[in-house]
């Protein structure tokens, strides 16, 4: 017969406070990659509830509101989380991001920048930076940032997108069709990213492949009322070649 002893060996030992954050931090990143916002944030708050320094539990609420719209809200989150740990680097460079968003861009460049003298081959901080540059009009600059990303993380799907729409921008369209396929390969879920593809096969003459891709763009956002125009634009092209 155990005694009380005995028994208290054999009992499970709860969680800690900060071991049952982290718990709640993994599964809301799991769902944050699976799009359920609102699933995630309840995890990351509990999360936050629990250990109200987890770092990482501030940035991924970041960008949940980020996704939202809703910037300011996430810039504070980013804050947090690089006031727990200045070295921080992706929290830096989500509070790029927000900044972007808000209009801050030379706010937004200090903080890419402090990633990169950091890491000067981190992918998204390098991608970041090309964002702001093509928002600035400077695609050739951009171009080369976007180029050093994939360099860095050649699976960085995203900077491949932005690569490619860098080469729109400069009407190199076979090029940038190319790129997109890339994107594509890795990303098959990105509507922005078959909505410029069909962009650039519509000024490179091909008006059916173009609506192919346009169309796939509005199966994956039902209102995205540009493609349904471009859609237009394309199967008026292709009945005036027939």
């Amino acid at each position: 017969m155990l005694g009380r002893l005995g028994q208290l060996a054999r009992a499970p030992l709860g969680l800690s406070k900060t071991a049952r954050a982290r718990r709640e931090v993994v599964r809301g990143s799991q769902l944050l990659r699976k799009g359920e916002l609102a699933a995630a944030m309840k995890a990351l708050n509990r999360a936050v509830e629990l250990d109200p320094g987890s770092e990482a539990a501030w940035n991924n609420r970041g960008i949940i509101l980020e996704t939202l719209g809703k910037a300011e809200e996430a810039l504070k989150c980013h804050n947090r989380a690089i006031r727990l740990r200045p070295g921080y680097l992706d929290a830096w460079c989500n509070k790029g991001v927000a900044l972007l968003h808000m209009g801050r861009e030379e706010r937004a460049m200090e903080c890419f920048d402090t990633v990169l003298r950091v890491n000067p081959r981190h992918p998204v901080a390098l991608m970041d930076k090309g964002v702001l540059l093509s928002r600035r009009g400077q695609p050739e600059d951009a171009l080369l940032l976007f180029n050093r990303a994939l360099e860095a993380d050649p699976s960085f799907a995203l900077a491949a997108f932005n690569r490619a729409s860098a080469l729109f921008s400069l009407e190199r369209f076979e090029e940038a069709i190319d790129v997109y396929n890339i994107a594509l390969r890795r990303r098959p879920d990105l509507p922005d990213a078959w909505y410029f593809k069909g962009r650039a096969l519509l000024e490179a003459g091909q008006p059916q492949a173009a609506a192919i891709c346009l169309e796939k763009a509005i199966d994956l956002r039902p209102n995205f009322d540009e493609a349904l125009v471009e859609l237009e634009r394309a199967r008026d092209e292709e009945d005036a070649a027939r």
